[in-house]
């Protein structure tokens, strides 16, 4: 029996990841409740950067293990397939979805706190209910709790077409890569250029990143096909070059010394991102080693970190809203406040990994994983 697929490393970057979407958006939960927050530094508005993240890691992983399948097996078999995404992503998925409109459809209003819900619940349940909430969130302001979920659907519309193209794709699967890729970013540069208007739909199309998803899995073939080729390139050999391209992506997210906007913003993301997961997955002489039991494992429940970070980040805002903790001097009120987030959401996305998302885990091992990942590791 063939030994299970793992990249160490990746559970971490996923960890981090989430991290920056958590910490990209307690500033504007403060600044919508008049609360103190970070109004400058590059580390603080990475947010939405860290979701481009997530679709290139997602794109390479479901990719290389789809690959692997077909080499394994002889075959894709796109039903199994789809029942590890309903497995993996629809329990916590549809958990928040309801949690989200029950909060501002009927406990807000209960506890008499106005919040302006623009749109009705049987349209909010058929476009949650059909994968659907990126469009949601292009029509209406849906409210914190609920907002993280359109990159779930964005996944979930690309997965939909992806498994079949690749059973067929085989030997021109590098064609459909750089296709996809070709034709979103397109799309993402017209939506830079305002030519769907300012709108609906310039939200929307800005949303389909299939071209992050599309960057990853062209990695993941270079990697499967050719590793000795692929891994023998500079940017993976070179000590040197390794530090600089490390060195531009931490200026990317901490500090901003280069002034990155625009088309060049996006750029960067799509040529370090790929790199990164690749140099960390699989490159023997990665001078970057970000593993540990800690940050594996929360990486393991990253998830549970990026769906269920809002309500954390509301309960602490109402806290410190009622209290009064924050007239005090800013550092300590951020790392107080940071704090509390962090700990509520790690815990809130432990017991959903636990209790909601293990069981549906167990089932997709046992029934549907043709080539089963590592398990996940214990709490430390």
């Amino acid at each position: 029996m063939e030994p299970r697929v793992h990249f160490k490393g990746l559970n971490s970057l996923r960890f981090f990841a989430a991290l920056f979407v958590v910490i990209g958006h307690v500033p504007l939960n403060q600044a919508s409740l008049g609360l103190p927050h970070p109004s400058y530094g590059a580390l603080f508005f990475r947010g939405s950067c860290a979701v481009s993240f997530f679709f290139t890691l997602s794109g390479f992983l479901i990719t290389y293990l789809l690959l692997e399948e077909r080499r394994r097996t002889g075959d894709v078999d796109v039903r199994s397939f789809y029942m590890r995404r309903v497995l993996r992503i629809w329990p916590l998925y549809f958990a928040v979805v309801f949690a989200g409109l029950f909060f501002y459809n009927a406990l807000l209003p209960a506890a008499g706190v106005h919040y302006r819900v623009e749109y009705s619940l049987p349209l909010a349940a058929l476009l949650y209910s059909f994968f659907l909430p990126n469009l949601m969130n292009s029509l209406y302001t849906v409210g914190g709790i609920l907002n993280p979920s359109w990159s779930i659907g964005v996944e979930e519309q690309f997965y939909l077409f992806w498994a079949p193209a690749l059973k067929r794709a085989r030997e021109r699967l590098p064609a459909l890569c750089w296709t996809v890729f070709a034709v979103f970013l397109a799309v993402s540069w017209l939506t830079y250029f305002d030519v769907f208007g300012d709108g609906v739909w310039k939200k929307f199309a800005g949303q389909l990143q299939f071209h992050f998803m599309a960057a990853g899995g062209l990695c993941a073939w270079w990697l499967h096909r050719h590793r000795d080729r692929f891994l023998a390139l500079p940017v993976f050999t070179s000590r040197a070059v390794q530090i600089v391209l490390f060195g531009l992506l931490a200026d990317y997210y901490l500090s901003n010394f280069a002034h990155w906007r625009g088309l060049a913003d996006e750029a960067a993301q799509l040529v370090l991102y790929p790199w990164l997961i690749v140099n960390v997955a699989a490159n023997p002489r990665n001078v970057l080693r970000v593993g540990n039991r800690a940050f594996d494992y929360l990486g393991t429940i990253s998830y549970g970190i990026y769906m269920l970070h809002m309500i954390a980040v509301y309960g602490t805002s109402a806290l410190f809203k009622a209290t009064g903790w924050w007239r005090g001097p800013l550092w300590l009120y951020c790392v107080l406040f940071y704090a509390l987030v962090f700990g509520a959401t790690f815990l809130l996305a432990h017991f959903s990994y636990r209790y909601l998302e293990s069981p549906f885990l167990r089932l997709k091992e046992q029934r549907f994983s043709l080539l089963p990942s590592s398990p996940a590791p214990a709490a430390p």
